[in-house]
């Protein structure tokens, strides 16, 4: 029929995008179409075509590749919690346990405690390092102070109320969240039971208690007998007399933390009384110069009645001295409160991190209940920091309920980026004061003097605080 349009196809090269495309090209019957392409011509655009198509879907497969099939890979820095053969075997299943859910790869390194600090500080002031780390609970806010941690929701881990209150307190600095809690720690009143049985003596409930239960061993068993202390080869003596200063009533810092107050009068008290253990023939005057395993040990070697130590000395008396008849209550109370310090270990991403979504699924995976009560329970003998876990049965023993306790009303050091250099200041003073004791120098006002020195240069450290 005259006009009726016939269709033929038209190939042609857009020059502006360098693709090719095919076009219905109209003409009418008895029309000629101008410049009309041959078959052969045809076929060669076509296979260019074709092969265009090819290299493209090709480059997107390999660059899907590349951003979403990346093996999912991130490092872990954490300090000797266990024995190694049993630490190594339960990190190396928990790592396959995960990759397995998520298809992420955990490399992880276990670094000595002595190295851990110099080796995380060169990490984050040269912007490297692993994803996620283990870090003190007074390291937490120092790290932070230096920029070296990324800040966390702690919503994203369960919330606040999840962790034990003193615990989640450590992870923060200026009121930001720089870490989760992992497992905490806290020291209670270790105790002979046949020592006791023998004097016919309960634990004693109160710090004056304490001194005249050790008095009553000192006459039967003779003196040095009642309990052992830590001295001045101590690194953590803090830990032990900020129990005492917090039970007579002072503390560490003012509430503002701008002014050191522990060489208030309740500090200097506090720390008579400790040093009274030995001037008074309770503990040993070798204690005076004795490191905080050299304590431990005296008790667990049943040397002594008493002792100040930690929940992992559980695992230390099944090891060492199985047979040790004992028993754990809470520290005693003092004459202003009932006291007890928080510590422990946090888990923080590095802010040089680039996996954080990854690390965090890591971190969650270490909370879940049943990771951290095998962990806290099985191999470290630590204390888990989640409320969840620390209700777990493991934990409802005799040996545990006194720690539990105690962590109820834990105080957790002062979240200072200078923590570090408060810490030391204050050792300092107390070493110096078990030194001149034992040395005939301390002096009726030798406390008094050592702290007040030591507040002096608290005081300079904590102006520089940001």
């Amino acid at each position: 029929m005259q006009g009726q349009p016939k269709v033929e196809l038209f190939i042609q090269e857009s020059e502006d995008r360098g693709v090719m495309r095919i076009e219905p090209k109209q003409s009418m019957v008895g029309e000629s179409v101008s410049n009309p392409i041959t078959k052969k011509e045809g076929y060669r655009i076509m296979k260019r075509f074709a092969l265009m198509i090819v290299g493209v879907v090709f480059l997107f497969g390999l660059l899907t590749s590349m951003t979403f099939g990346a093996p999912r890979e991130i490092t872990f820095w954490l300090m000797p919690n266990a024995p190694d053969d049993q630490h190594t075997v339960w990190l190396d299943a928990k790592v396959a346990e995960f990759q397995k859910e998520t298809g992420i790869t955990v490399h992880y390194e276990v670094i000595g405690w002595g190295d851990a600090w110099t080796r995380l500080v060169t990490a984050i002031t040269g912007g490297e390092g692993a994803d996620v780390v283990q870090v003190g609970t007074t390291w937490n806010p120092q790290f932070a102070a230096m920029k070296g941690l990324k800040k966390v929701n702690p919503s994203e881990f369960g919330g606040i109320d999840a962790f034990m209150p003193a615990n989640y307190e450590s992870t923060t600095y200026k009121g930001e969240s720089y870490g989760v809690p992992w497992f905490a720690e806290t020291r209670c009143l270790f105790y002979n039971k046949d020592h006791f049985a023998e004097v016919k003596l309960e634990p004693p409930t109160t710090y004056d208690e304490l001194v005249a239960v050790g008095n009553r061993f000192a006459r039967v068993r003779g003196k040095g007998t009642a309990i052992a202390i830590a001295g001045n080869q101590a690194w953590d003596l803090l830990h032990n007399w900020a129990i005492l200063l917090w039970a007579w009533g002072g503390d560490l810092t003012s509430p503002d933390l701008k002014k050191a107050t522990f060489n208030s009068p309740e500090g200097i008290e506090a720390m008579n009384w400790y040093v009274d253990l030995v001037r008074n023939g309770l503990a040993s005057k070798s204690c005076a110069e004795y490191n905080q395993p050299d304590a431990d040990a005296a008790f667990i070697n049943g040397n002594v009645s008493m002792a100040f130590m930690g929940p992992w000395n559980i695992a230390n008396i099944k090891h060492d001295n199985p047979a040790l008849n004992y028993g754990v209550v809470e520290p005693p109370r003092g004459p202003k409160a009932r006291a007890a310090f928080s510590g422990g270990s946090n888990l923080a991403i590095l802010t040089s991190s680039r996996a954080e979504e990854d690390a965090k699924a890591w971190i969650k995976f270490l909370l879940r209940k049943d990771n951290l009560v095998s962990y806290a329970s099985e191999l470290t003998y630590m204390l888990p920091a989640t409320v969840e876990a620390f209700d777990n049965q493991a934990f409802a023993t005799e040996m545990y309920k006194p720690f539990k306790a105690a962590l109820e009303y834990a105080t957790a050091y002062p979240p200072l980026g200078v923590w570090g250099t408060m810490e030391n200041d204050i050792t300092v003073a107390f070493k110096a004061i078990f030194t001149d004791y034992v040395t005939g120098k301390l002096g009726a006002d030798g406390v008094k003097r050592h702290l007040d020195d030591a507040a002096q240069r608290v005081d300079v450290a904590l102006k520089t605080e940001k």
